[in-house]
């Protein structure tokens, strides 16, 4: 696992998934309405201030929705996930034509 990322199209999840990693061994899948929620009220204050990444970012501890969280399980999932290699192509062609 990568992370998990909201993206408004395949191509530029692509770009957000290659700043950690090669995008063409990746997978994703189009969620259904969820997030994450914490346990409890954090001190932490959004958006942060430049440079804070690092700090608490009051995510610490989230769980998923009961939505992802079936979404996630293997058992319960009705995703369908599909591999990042063609919109990474499609976003090389596109970079190619652009130069």
């Amino acid at each position: 696992m990568v992370g998990l990322f909201v993206s408004p199209s395949a191509t530029a999840l692509v770009a957000l998934v290659d700043e950690h990693c090669d995008p063409t061994s990746c997978e994703y899948a189009t969620a259904v309405p969820g997030g994450l929620v914490v346990p409890a009220l954090t001190k932490a204050k959004w958006p942060m201030k430049a440079g804070k990444s690092s700090a608490s970012t009051g995510l610490e501890g989230a769980v998923l929705t009961q939505a992802w969280e079936d979404d996630l399980d293997a058992e319960t999932t009705y995703l369908e996930w599909k591999s990042l290699k063609p919109a990474s192509e499609r976003l090389l062609r596109k970079l190619k034509r652009s130069h």
